[in-house]
């Protein structure tokens, strides 16, 4: 929750702002973020489909076993 309140103080601290050094600044930041956000999502599309169903079954069969319990004994 922070980091949203973070985020609504810098829009508010950007729409008061009308030095265009400072916009040119943020508008740079916030392309430079889109970039490596793309290029990390690139990576992992090239993941898709490379595990054979039975690759997959087994994994998605280990998750549950060992991942998808609740033991109500844990919250006590």
């Amino acid at each position: 929750m922070y980091s949203e309140a973070r985020k609504l103080h810098i829009i508010e601290a950007v729409l008061k702002t009308e030095n265009e050094a400072v916009l040119t600044a943020i508008e740079t930041i916030v392309d430079q973020n889109n970039v490596t956000s793309k290029r990390t999502k690139g990576r992992f599309s090239a993941l898709l489909g490379s595990l054979t169903s039975e690759e997959a079954e087994s994994m998605k069969k280990t998750i549950e076993e060992n991942f998808e319990k609740i033991n109500p004994d844990d919250w006590k």
